[in-house]
Protein backbone atom coordinates (compact mmCIF):
# COMPACT_ATOMS: atom_id res chain seq x y z
CA UNK A 1 0.00 0.00 0.00
CA UNK A 2 1.36 3.51 -1.24
CA UNK A 3 1.14 6.17 1.41
CA UNK A 4 -1.15 9.30 -0.06
CA UNK A 5 1.24 12.19 -0.96
CA UNK A 6 0.75 15.36 1.39
CA UNK A 7 0.06 17.30 -1.72
CA UNK A 8 -3.15 15.50 -2.80
CA UNK A 9 -4.61 16.49 1.25
CA UNK A 10 -6.78 19.48 1.30
CA UNK A 11 -5.21 21.94 4.33
CA UNK A 12 -8.77 22.25 5.84
CA UNK A 13 -11.27 20.16 7.85
CA UNK A 14 -15.04 20.21 7.39
CA UNK A 15 -15.28 21.30 10.84
CA UNK A 16 -13.32 24.33 11.10
CA UNK A 17 -13.41 25.66 7.09
CA UNK A 18 -14.64 29.17 8.38
CA UNK A 19 -12.53 29.89 10.99
CA UNK A 20 -9.07 28.21 9.19
CA UNK A 21 -9.70 30.04 5.65
CA UNK A 22 -9.36 32.84 7.82
CA UNK A 23 -6.07 32.17 9.53
CA UNK A 24 -4.73 30.98 6.26
CA UNK A 25 -5.34 34.35 4.66
CA UNK A 26 -3.81 36.27 7.03
CA UNK A 27 -0.85 33.24 7.98
CA UNK A 28 0.29 32.08 4.97
CA UNK A 29 3.83 31.43 6.06
CA UNK A 30 2.66 29.16 9.03
CA UNK A 31 3.92 25.63 8.48
CA UNK A 32 0.22 24.39 9.73
CA UNK A 33 -3.08 25.81 10.68
CA UNK A 34 -4.50 26.45 14.29
CA UNK A 35 -8.13 28.13 15.01
CA UNK A 36 -7.96 27.13 18.93
CA UNK A 37 -10.88 25.45 19.54
CA UNK A 38 -13.79 23.98 16.54
CA UNK A 39 -17.11 25.60 15.12
CA UNK A 40 -18.85 22.06 15.57
CA UNK A 41 -17.86 20.57 18.67
CA UNK A 42 -20.85 17.39 18.00
CA UNK A 43 -20.81 14.80 15.44
CA UNK A 44 -22.85 11.70 15.08
CA UNK A 45 -19.67 10.13 14.13
CA UNK A 46 -17.90 7.79 15.85
CA UNK A 47 -13.91 8.83 16.37
CA UNK A 48 -13.14 6.39 13.84
CA UNK A 49 -16.22 7.11 11.63
CA UNK A 50 -15.25 11.01 11.46
CA UNK A 51 -11.70 10.72 10.32
CA UNK A 52 -12.59 8.06 7.35
CA UNK A 53 -15.50 10.16 6.25
CA UNK A 54 -13.32 13.22 5.53
CA UNK A 55 -14.30 13.98 2.55
CA UNK A 56 -10.65 15.66 1.90
CA UNK A 57 -8.95 12.06 2.79
CA UNK A 58 -7.22 13.92 5.59
CA UNK A 59 -6.81 10.86 6.94
CA UNK A 60 -6.98 8.23 5.32
CA UNK A 61 -3.22 6.72 6.08
CA UNK A 62 -4.08 7.13 9.65
CA UNK A 63 -7.23 4.92 9.09
CA UNK A 64 -5.33 2.36 7.35
CA UNK A 65 -2.81 2.27 10.19
CA UNK A 66 -5.97 2.21 12.95
CA UNK A 67 -7.09 -0.97 10.49
CA UNK A 68 -3.56 -2.65 10.42
CA UNK A 69 -3.24 -2.82 14.36
CA UNK A 70 -7.31 -3.38 14.88
CA UNK A 71 -7.59 -0.83 16.87
CA UNK A 72 -11.38 0.71 15.76
CA UNK A 73 -12.95 -0.88 18.85
CA UNK A 74 -10.11 0.27 20.60
CA UNK A 75 -10.18 4.02 19.27
CA UNK A 76 -14.25 3.59 19.84
CA UNK A 77 -13.86 3.32 23.37
CA UNK A 78 -10.77 5.72 24.21
CA UNK A 79 -12.07 8.58 26.18
CA UNK A 80 -9.56 10.76 24.36
CA UNK A 81 -7.73 10.63 21.17
CA UNK A 82 -5.04 12.88 19.40
CA UNK A 83 -5.33 12.41 15.80
CA UNK A 84 -2.59 12.94 13.61
CA UNK A 85 -2.92 13.55 10.01
CA UNK A 86 -1.72 12.26 6.46
CA UNK A 87 1.05 15.12 6.64
CA UNK A 88 2.75 13.99 10.04
CA UNK A 89 2.92 10.40 8.95
CA UNK A 90 4.19 11.31 5.39
CA UNK A 91 7.09 13.88 7.52
CA UNK A 92 7.59 10.67 9.47
CA UNK A 93 8.12 8.33 6.69
CA UNK A 94 10.51 10.37 4.88
CA UNK A 95 12.57 11.14 7.80
CA UNK A 96 13.22 7.67 8.27
CA UNK A 97 13.22 6.82 4.55
CA UNK A 98 10.60 4.46 4.38
CA UNK A 99 9.33 3.61 1.06
CA UNK A 100 6.03 2.17 1.57
CA UNK A 101 3.96 1.68 4.58
CA UNK A 102 4.79 -1.80 4.47
CA UNK A 103 8.28 -0.12 5.83
CA UNK A 104 6.65 1.61 8.61
CA UNK A 105 4.19 -1.28 9.89
CA UNK A 106 7.92 -3.12 10.37
CA UNK A 107 9.32 -0.63 12.64
CA UNK A 108 6.29 0.10 14.44
CA UNK A 109 3.86 -1.40 17.12
CA UNK A 110 -0.11 -0.79 18.24
CA UNK A 111 2.03 1.95 20.72
CA UNK A 112 2.46 3.79 17.91
CA UNK A 113 -1.25 5.05 17.73
CA UNK A 114 -1.69 4.52 21.72
CA UNK A 115 0.41 6.66 22.84
CA UNK A 116 -2.08 9.26 21.27
CA UNK A 117 -5.48 7.51 22.75
CA UNK A 118 -5.83 8.24 26.58
CA UNK A 119 -9.10 6.49 29.06
CA UNK A 120 -10.10 10.10 30.19
CA UNK A 121 -12.67 12.08 28.34
CA UNK A 122 -12.08 14.95 30.07
CA UNK A 123 -8.93 15.86 28.29
CA UNK A 124 -10.35 19.84 26.96
CA UNK A 125 -9.17 22.86 26.19
CA UNK A 126 -10.84 24.26 29.36
CA UNK A 127 -9.77 21.61 31.72
CA UNK A 128 -5.76 21.76 30.73
CA UNK A 129 -3.80 23.68 32.02
CA UNK A 130 -0.76 26.28 31.23
CA UNK A 131 2.20 23.76 33.01
CA UNK A 132 2.19 20.24 31.73
CA UNK A 133 -0.24 17.27 33.62
CA UNK A 134 1.03 13.91 33.23
CA UNK A 135 -2.37 11.43 31.56
CA UNK A 136 -1.99 7.92 31.42
CA UNK A 137 -2.57 6.80 27.57
CA UNK A 138 -3.07 3.46 26.69
CA UNK A 139 0.55 2.78 25.41
CA UNK A 140 1.51 2.08 28.91
CA UNK A 141 4.62 3.09 30.57
CA UNK A 142 6.33 2.97 27.51
CA UNK A 143 5.44 6.58 26.57
CA UNK A 144 4.87 8.74 29.09
CA UNK A 145 2.77 12.04 27.59
CA UNK A 146 1.20 14.99 29.30
CA UNK A 147 -1.34 17.76 28.02
CA UNK A 148 -1.51 21.41 28.93
CA UNK A 149 -2.62 24.71 26.77
CA UNK A 150 -0.40 27.61 25.14
CA UNK A 151 -1.45 31.35 25.14
CA UNK A 152 -1.20 32.74 21.69
CA UNK A 153 -2.21 35.83 20.17
CA UNK A 154 -2.65 38.00 16.80
CA UNK A 155 -3.17 41.70 16.26
CA UNK A 156 -6.02 43.30 14.80
CA UNK A 157 -5.24 46.11 12.73
CA UNK A 158 -8.40 49.11 13.00
CA UNK A 159 -7.94 52.45 11.56
CA UNK A 160 -7.10 54.19 14.59
CA UNK A 161 -5.73 51.14 17.10
CA UNK A 162 -4.08 47.53 16.70
CA UNK A 163 -5.76 45.73 19.83
CA UNK A 164 -4.44 41.88 20.71
CA UNK A 165 -6.70 38.94 20.65
CA UNK A 166 -5.15 36.03 23.08
CA UNK A 167 -5.94 32.43 22.65
CA UNK A 168 -5.40 29.17 23.61
CA UNK A 169 -4.48 25.92 22.03
CA UNK A 170 -4.54 22.30 23.25
CA UNK A 171 -0.89 20.94 23.09
CA UNK A 172 0.27 17.23 23.11
CA UNK A 173 3.26 16.81 24.92
CA UNK A 174 5.43 14.03 24.23
CA UNK A 175 7.33 13.27 28.07
CA UNK A 176 11.06 12.80 27.21
CA UNK A 177 12.64 11.20 30.22
CA UNK A 178 10.91 13.49 33.15
CA UNK A 179 8.91 16.68 32.59
CA UNK A 180 10.92 19.79 31.71
CA UNK A 181 11.18 21.91 34.60
CA UNK A 182 10.97 19.34 37.22
CA UNK A 183 12.50 19.48 40.30
CA UNK A 184 16.04 17.21 40.65
CA UNK A 185 15.92 16.59 36.29
CA UNK A 186 19.25 15.88 34.98
CA UNK A 187 21.16 18.03 33.16
CA UNK A 188 21.12 16.05 29.77
CA UNK A 189 17.09 15.33 30.17
CA UNK A 190 16.31 15.84 26.70
CA UNK A 191 13.82 18.28 26.14
CA UNK A 192 9.95 17.37 25.90
CA UNK A 193 8.29 17.77 22.44
CA UNK A 194 5.11 19.75 22.73
CA UNK A 195 2.49 19.51 19.67
CA UNK A 196 0.03 22.04 19.54
CA UNK A 197 -3.48 21.08 18.61
CA UNK A 198 -5.00 22.54 14.96
CA UNK A 199 -8.51 21.81 15.97
CA UNK A 200 -9.89 20.16 19.85
CA UNK A 201 -13.13 19.08 21.58
CA UNK A 202 -15.15 17.32 18.61
CA UNK A 203 -18.05 15.22 20.58
CA UNK A 204 -18.06 12.03 18.88
CA UNK A 205 -20.99 9.92 19.49
CA UNK A 206 -18.91 7.31 21.48
CA UNK A 207 -17.87 9.95 23.80
CA UNK A 208 -14.98 10.26 22.75
CA UNK A 209 -12.99 13.71 22.54
CA UNK A 210 -11.49 13.81 19.74
CA UNK A 211 -8.46 16.61 18.71
CA UNK A 212 -6.53 17.34 15.49
CA UNK A 213 -2.91 17.62 15.95
CA UNK A 214 -1.08 20.53 13.41
CA UNK A 215 -0.12 18.87 10.12
CA UNK A 216 3.68 19.24 10.68
CA UNK A 217 3.24 16.98 14.14
CA UNK A 218 6.56 14.99 15.22
CA UNK A 219 5.00 11.83 15.71
CA UNK A 220 7.09 9.44 18.26
CA UNK A 221 8.55 6.18 16.03
CA UNK A 222 7.10 3.14 18.64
Amino acid sequence: MKIHPAYKIPRLLPAIILGMTLIAASCKKEAYLTDGGTTQAKTSYTPYDYLKSNPYHYFDTTILLIDHFNLKDSLNKAGTFFAFTNYSVTALMNLWKFTSLDSLYAHVTSRFLTQYMFPDSSLTLSNAKIDPVIHPNWAGDSVTSAVCKIQRSYPVYLVNSSPTINYFTLQYVKVNGVLDNSPGAPANDVADTYISCQTSGIQTSSGTTLHVLVNNATLNLQ
